[in-house]
């Protein structure tokens, strides 16, 4: 008889164990899981806040229907560091000396033809603006900058748009273009945008700041302070060298405007620009004789800048000082 094989107890008495998710494994995807939704969560917040215009406070300085100048800052939170050399002292000849001589200039490639550059303010426009803007460095506190918007009507439905703003830090003046003759709806949110505040840009300023001399222009770069639609366009300039260049014929042309009011074409000179009361009597004939001076050295003065935009189309090589 055949002996039986044998066996163990404990073979067919032990259960067989199945493998479980282990509880600690379960426990780190979970919290992995949240670390990631949270930081999503942190970064769309952070996004959402950068993107955000900051809350403008206003302080009117002169406004009209067609044009504005006003002195703006941020809300008070948000104003740690900003210190400009506000108050300044400013006259309407050397405004009109640097704003009347801005233009905007387009980049192309090296193959690409130049295009003509553009002026940024015509002379009716600065008559509006220029007594505003004097009286706005005057009174601007130092957290404070000049902003300014000029806006014509182009028919019922369309407006014609230029704005931007002005602050002087570290004996330099700023100037930023957010928007250049920017044609807009009438009922568009981004007119409402640029009247909350006019260095928001729409569609950028369309071209670069500069001004001849060259060299006198120390920095151009783009600024989003008002917002991430589009940047404007900003530029340091070294005032106080750039004035130093123009000599006396300069200063007094500089001063002759197109009033509005007047017929079409017909030149005057602003009483309010002129330093001295003697060249604004016209019963004085050596005064009459220095303002007719004025106005030739003017005129002198704009077919020397319009023979160098035909240069500069021509491809013709500057002879002004291009030094930066």
């Amino acid at each position: 008889m055949r002996a039986r094989l044998a066996t163990r107890k404990d073979s067919t008495s032990r259960p067989s164990v199945v493998a479980s998710p282990c509880p600690r494994s379960s426990r780190a995807d979970v919290f992995r899981t949240n670390l990631v939704r949270f930081s999503l969560l942190l970064i769309l917040l952070c996004l959402v806040s950068a993107c955000a215009a900051p809350a403008i406070h206003t302080r009117p300085v002169q406004e009209e229907a067609e044009w504005l100048v006003r002195l703006d800052s941020v809300a008070p939170v948000d104003r740690t560091g900003i210190r400009y050399e506000h108050p300044a002292t400013w006259s309407e000849q050397d405004l009109f000396a640097i704003l009347s001589r801005l233009f905007l200039e387009q980049r192309v490639g090296l193959m690409d033809e130049p295009k003509p550059v553009r002026e940024v303010f015509s002379r009716e426009e600065l008559q509006n603006i220029l007594p505003g803007l004097r009286t706005a460095f005057q009174t601007a506190a130092a957290n404070e900058w000049v902003a300014f918007s000029i806006m014509q009507y182009q028919g019922a439905e369309e407006r014609v748009v230029t704005s931007g703003g002005l602050f002087q830090d570290q004996h330099r003046l700023h100037i930023v273009v957010a928007n250049h003759r920017a044609i807009i709806q009438a009922n568009s949110r981004e007119l409402l945008k640029i009247k909350h505040n006019p260095l928001y840009s729409v569609n950028g300023p369309g071209g670069i700041l500069g001004i001849e001399p060259r060299r006198y222009v120390l920095s151009t770069k783009a600024n989003w302070s008002g917002g991430y639609q589009a940047s404007a366009n900003e530029m340091v300039l070294d005032h106080e060298g750039f004035l130093a260049t123009l000599n006396a014929s300069d200063r007094r042309g500089v001063t002759t405007y197109i009033r509005r009011s007047g017929p079409l074409g017909e030149t005057h000179t602003s009483s309010s620009l002129v330093e001295s009361a003697g060249e604004g009597s016209t019963n004085n004939p050596s005064a009459t004789l220095e303002r007719l001076e004025a106005e030739i050295e003017q005129l002198k003065r704009q077919l020397a800048d319009k023979q160098l935009q035909v240069e500069r189309l021509k491809g013709i090589p500057s002879r002004l000082p291009t030094n930066r």
